[in-house]
């Protein structure tokens, strides 16, 4: 079956596989495998449309969670909240361990202020890993919100009407004499005794509009204001200042073990770092040169790697080593696929430790190479067996560079 895009959604230099039709399992799945790659270029470079129809092509081929998770956060996006919602129900409908899958729906819940549904998906999704560190943050969010919906259930505070001011008497308008004591002394005037409206009205005129409240110790505070049950306190502890009696009280445990690293103006140890960019290049080059690897379609030779933008450094914080490195990389390379000689650029253009290891790869092909050469290299050298040679490589190298700056 072949699929035509209107006008207004985006093709172009995409058109190769969002009309290809592909006759074998096969070539569907390296197809979805290509699809799923530009989605992701898409997405991370916000052409959003483009991403939408590109993940729209790989369902109608193959569909998975992954794929309806991916075009949830397309449409999201684009604002296409309620289509995004249903893609990510399809996603968890597909599979229901698929954590990414529950994230997106709560997400989408969350764009449209429905927290309870919101609340239940980061649960489920908790429930699937329960370290997951990020879910739990939300989670606290969306139930942050909850109780602050749930505490204007009944209303805002009531807003008592402002009561008009009394009349003066008309005796006070008068000047007549006091009449003066029988005794040559006379006391001093008595206060007026309070009446029970007095007595009652501890707020001034305006607090009812201001949102004020008693308190448990009938004291005025916010109307936002939570009192601290015993349980809370005994939980939170004694917070009040406590005197310093020498100043080797208040070193950090840095200072007190006189830890390498942490500098003398430094004495709080909350970060000192340290420039190894110069190191990290060269060992980085030196362990990703001479790369040449058997494929299943043929083989690789890379030359040596060109670094860009490089940045390398060591940590201390608050005691703890962090080691923080990120690098572009680019090889140019030779290869044979299915007996064609073909010649490209691979390039890594995110190599950081927030990556987990998992480094995204693009191929720039040189001269006319044919779809089919195309995308079996992708497979094997973006993909697969060269990729992972890069991975496995620097893997080796952030064990050295800990090793070296522990």
């Amino acid at each position: 079956v072949r699929v035509m895009f209107s006008s207004n959604l985006p093709g172009g230099a995409h058109d190769d596989v969002l009309s290809a039709s592909p006759d074998t399992p096969e070539k569907t799945a390296t197809l979805v495998e290509e699809i799923k790659s530009r989605g992701r270029v898409a997405i991370s470079s916000g052409n959003y449309p483009l991403a939408d129809a590109l993940y729209s092509k790989a369902i109608e081929l193959s569909p998975s969670a992954v794929l309806y998770s991916n075009r949830s956060l397309a449409r999201m996006n684009l604002g296409k909240l309620d289509e995004s919602i249903s893609d990510s129900m399809l996603a968890v409908e597909l599979d229901d361990k698929y954590v990414k899958g529950h994230w997106r729906l709560a997400q989408g819940y969350l764009s449209q202020k429905r927290y309870q549904q919101a609340k239940a998906a980061f649960e489920a999704a908790l429930k699937i890993e329960p370290g997951n560190k990020a879910v739990k943050k939300e989670l606290d969010k969306c139930k942050a919100k909850i109780e602050q919906e749930e505490m204007f259930d009944d209303g805002p505070p009531p807003i008592s009407p402002v009561k008009p001011k009394k009349e003066a008497k008309a005796s006070k308008t008068t000047t007549t004499k006091p009449k003066k004591s029988s005794t040559s002394s006379s006391a001093p005037p008595a206060a007026p005794a309070p009446t029970e409206e007095d007595e009652a009205d501890d707020f001034n005129k305006s607090d009812h509009v201001r949102g004020y409240k008693l308190n448990a110790a009938g004291k005025k505070t916010s109307f936002f204001n939570k009192d601290l049950s015993e349980e809370d306190k005994k939980l939170i502890g004694d917070i009040a200042p406590k005197k310093i009696s020498s100043a080797m009280d208040a070193a950090t445990p840095a200072m007190k073990k006189g830890e390498e690293g942490v500098s003398v103006w430094n004495s709080a140890g909350t970060w000192e770092e340290k420039d190894v960019t110069k190191w990290a290049e060269e060992s980085v080059k030196r362990c990703l040169s001479g790369i040449s690897i058997d494929l299943p379609c043929g083989g690789i030779e890379a030359e040596d790697p060109v670094l860009k933008d490089s940045s390398a450094s060591v940590a201390k914080v608050r005691g703890k080593t962090r080691f923080i490195f990120e690098f572009n990389v680019s090889f140019k390379f030779a290869a044979t696929v299915d007996g064609e000689a073909v010649a490209g650029t691979a390039n890594f253009e995110d190599v950081a430790p927030d990556c987990d290891g998992d480094y995204e790869c693009q191929i720039e092909w040189d001269g006319g190479v044919s779809n089919a050469i195309r995308m079996k290299g992708n497979k094997h050298i973006r993909d697969g067996a060269f990729k992972e040679e890069v991975e496995n490589r620097m893997a080796a190298w952030v064990e050295s560079f800990k090793s070296k700056y522990k």
